[in-house]
């Protein structure tokens, strides 16, 4: 924990300079596309991240001075005209142009036909949505949300799983998001407790129970099994496919052994 809360300060504090040079280099012309690329790593970024670190661990002051001057940033980014994109140069800052800073974007999955986000737009969701977690606020579809472009082999990884589960217990989740949550867990290997559900309860297992009725979705270091409610069938030369609202998760890690039975409440 004590890492987390250090390498929150530290990016906050990295940040804080940045924004004051920015000032100075708008004050005197001198703003380059080099200037502009350190704004999107340094400044954004690092203050996404520190929102991301602090909130993990509870260190809600980091999320809160990161909010304040994430919006003092985006002022002088605007006064100076300096919402410019180089996709040559994987330079994104011109989608924050149309940001809400009460809200941050709609990065949802229905749309992702569109285009997938640029990473600008969910590294200023990190810093908007978190805070507004603490004023409640529920973040929608945190892991694309807020995390999206950080895969297993990051390592911030855990940090968003830790994250994500402190959003689900002050906002309780569907069955189905809370099984996501666990499989990845017990993949990291991070001993978790059940968390409460919106819909439903989840508990902790020892043992597989009997899942011959059930359908298995994921295979390998954690296994993931689906009871599905008057399942429905989708048949063609390709296969079968059915698919409904499932009514009974079971997550486990043989290797392990143990897991998570969740059930949506009837």
């Amino acid at each position: 924990m004590e890492d987390r809360k250090r390498t929150a300060k530290v990016l906050l504090d990295n940040a804080r300079e940045f924004l004051e040079g920015l000032r100075d280099r708008v004050r005197f012309n001198e703003v380059t596309l080099e200037t502009l690329l350190d704004v999107q790593s340094v400044f954004i970024l690092g203050l996404a991240d520190a929102s991301l670190y602090a909130f993990s661990i509870g260190h809600d002051e980091v999320v809160e001075d990161s909010y304040r001057l994430f919006l003092e940033g985006l002022e002088v980014l605007g006064a100076d005209h300096l919402f410019i994109s180089e996709p040559e140069l994987d330079l994104w800052l011109s989608p924050l142009r149309n940001l809400n800073p009460e809200r941050g974007f709609s990065l949802d999955r229905r749309f992702s036909l569109l285009g997938e986000p640029k990473p600008t737009m969910v590294w200023a969701n990190r810093v908007v949505q978190l805070r507004n977690a603490l004023h409640g606020k529920p973040v929608r579809d945190p892991m694309r949300n807020i995390g999206y472009g950080i895969d297993e082999g990051d390592r911030r990884f855990p940090v968003l799983l830790k994250a994500v589960r402190r959003l689900y217990s002050l906002y309780p989740a569907p069955v189905e998001d809370v099984a996501r949550l666990l499989a990845l867990e017990l993949k990291m290997g991070l001993d978790e407790k059940p968390l409460k559900c919106s819909d439903g309860t989840c508990e902790r297992i020892m043992n597989l129970p009997d899942v011959s009725s059930f359908r298995k979705t994921v295979s390998g270091y954690v296994e993931i099994y689906y009871s599905i409610e008057s399942p429905k069938g989708l048949h063609s030369r390709w296969g079968s496919l059915s698919f409904g609202k499932a009514k009974e998760i079971v997550v486990f890690s043989r290797k392990r052994g143990k897991g998570f039975r969740l059930r949506v409440a009837p």
